[in-house]
């Protein structure tokens, strides 16, 4: 468990470095990943960045077990990606700001299928216009955000919502389609 890995004591500490230092070494042989030395990554993430599409995840993000990145993607500092979070950065990327928090089962997509009638989606192009989510945002289980879409610096994103639209610095949102229901600082 990420949060773990930031409260060990010191013994603890001393292992758990050497280990992520391997995580994360491991990673750079395969992908093309830049991996700040005090983020933590578990083992069991499927990171995916090919040369193009690369994932930069800087000081104290933390990327749990099971949770799927395919860049391009930035992770900023302090980032928690929880479990089961999967994140596709299409063609145009997905930006996380600062201190953000994703919680479990969140999807974040940033490309879209073409649904033209006289053709099958299958062959139908991606479109891909990009996500940027600002610093200080909470975003709920079972999130969806969907491409083009820009999530405003200390804004919360509720529980199961799906984000079509951008949000405002601040607003709460929630329900499918998101709407505002509130503002955090009242």
């Amino acid at each position: 468990m990420p949060w773990l890995y930031f409260s060990m004591k010191p013994k603890q500490a001393a292992w758990a470095r050497r280990w992520q230092q391997e995580v994360h070494a491991h990673l750079a042989r395969m992908e093309a990943v830049t991996i700040d030395p005090s983020a933590f990554v578990a083992p069991q993430a499927r990171i995916f960045a090919e040369p193009t599409r690369e994932i930069e995840i800087r000081a104290g993000a933390a990327v749990a077990a099971d949770a799927f990145l395919h860049g391009p993607i930035v992770v900023g500092e302090g980032v928690g990606i929880n479990a089961r979070v999967t994140i596709d950065g299409g063609s145009a990327g997905v930006v996380i700001g600062a201190n953000t928090r994703i919680a479990t089962g969140t999807t974040i997509f940033a490309f879209d299928h073409g649904i033209a009638p006289d053709e099958l989606v299958r062959n139908q192009r991606c479109r891909s216009r990009g996500i940027r989510v600002g610093c200080d945002v909470w975003i709920g289980a079972n999130a969806g955000i969907t491409d083009g879409v820009t999530i405003g610096d200390h804004a919360v994103v509720g529980m199961g919502s799906v984000v079509t639209r951008d949000v405002p610095d601040w607003a709460i949102v929630a329900g499918a389609p998101a709407a505002v229901i509130g503002d955090r600082r009242r």
